[in-house]
């Protein structure tokens, strides 16, 4: 099959790449042996040209495409492992640090007075200055739940150091309040479950009233949810700016 130099340069690009048929190799190289002009823009191409089978220099442009071919599928696949092996890195980074947020989460600081001065919900206040006076009667509920019933639960003055307080009625439903023991102004009230009461502060202290019968038991928790994917969403908001702080409240 007779081709022309136009057709002979459109041909080029997937001869070298081993794309080519059976045919329009052999018209390619039956063109290229009698054509100067092709054969130079072959070379420019990156190709050998195969001359006419004449002489001991003299390469075959298939074996030559096929070993481009072997170079380009060899880099690809190197390539392909290598990111394979960073998404790998990058995924097992990922969750080790969720996981290391979650157990950080689960074991926050245990204040043995709860802090004076204003901070932030999870600030490390270990080494402020304690009014003994302040911490007299506190329940700190970042060591742990206060389980009492709905006739008592108003005597405890709570501290949470996790921006949240929340609360279970056993059985009943009921209305919770809650108050800043600090402003008498200021109230917050959930009236069905779930009550909980979030944007709250480490420097204030709570206290909560129950509407339900007196026996109700009721469990007081400084209103932690900690889930696996709510810490992922928190990492890659913390790495990469990705979404919002699933946990800021």
């Amino acid at each position: 099959m007779k081709i022309n130099c136009q057709i002979a340069g459109d041909l080029m690009a997937p001869y070298l790449d081993g794309t080519c048929s059976e045919d329009s190799e052999r018209a390619l190289e039956e063109h290229i042996a009698g054509c100067e002009a092709c054969r130079e823009r072959l070379e420019r191409m990156g190709g050998n040209t195969p001359g006419l089978e004449s002489g001991p220099e003299a390469v075959k442009l298939k074996t030559y495409a096929k070993r481009v071919k072997r170079h380009r599928v060899t880099i690809a696949a190197v390539t392909g492992l290598l990111f394979l092996a960073l998404a790998g890195a990058l995924v097992l980074g990922v969750v080790n640090l969720t996981l290391k947020d979650m157990t950080d989460r689960n074991n926050p600081t245990i204040f043995s007075q709860p802090p004076t001065e204003p901070s932030e919900p999870d600030a490390d206040n270990s080494d402020r200055e304690w009014d003994p006076s302040r911490w007299e009667g506190v329940y700190d509920l970042t060591a742990g739940p206060l389980s009492t019933t709905a006739g008592e639960v108003g005597d405890f003055v709570l501290f949470t150091n996790n921006a949240a307080i929340s609360v279970e009625l056993e059985g009943v439903e009921g209305t919770v309040y809650l108050w800043n023991t600090q402003n008498p102004d200021w109230i917050q009230i959930s009236s069905s479950a779930p009550h909980s009461f979030n944007g709250l502060s480490a420097a204030h202290r709570y206290r909560v009233t129950v509407e339900a019968p007196a026996d109700t038991p009721v469990t007081v928790t400084d209103g932690r949810d900690i889930t696996f994917f709510k810490s992922m969403r928190y990492v890659l908001h913390e790495l990469f700016g990705l979404g919002e702080d699933p946990y800021r409240r």
